[in-house]
């Protein structure tokens, strides 16, 4: 089964923008994602071009995520 979700991070005019198309890559962050939320604290980790992005989320950490429905 494919992916097609678009994660931001950040306030609206500061944002990182990141796409995943494999199902298992954003299921293993949305469930980073969903812990940090969860405890209110945590951190999430993204890999990118052959590095790790770290977040450390809080409160006023802004995070939401478009996920296309398959055609």
């Amino acid at each position: 089964m494919g992916s097609d979700v678009t994660l931001y991070i950040g306030p609206e005019t500061a944002y990182r923008k990141f796409r995943f198309t494999d199902a298992n890559e954003w299921e293993s962050i949305r469930s980073q994602v969903a812990a940090a939320m969860d405890a209110g604290k945590g951190l999430i980790k993204i890999p990118w071009k052959g590095d790790t992005v770290v977040f450390v989320y809080s409160p006023y950490l802004m995070v939401s995520w478009v996920e296309k429905r398959p055609e």
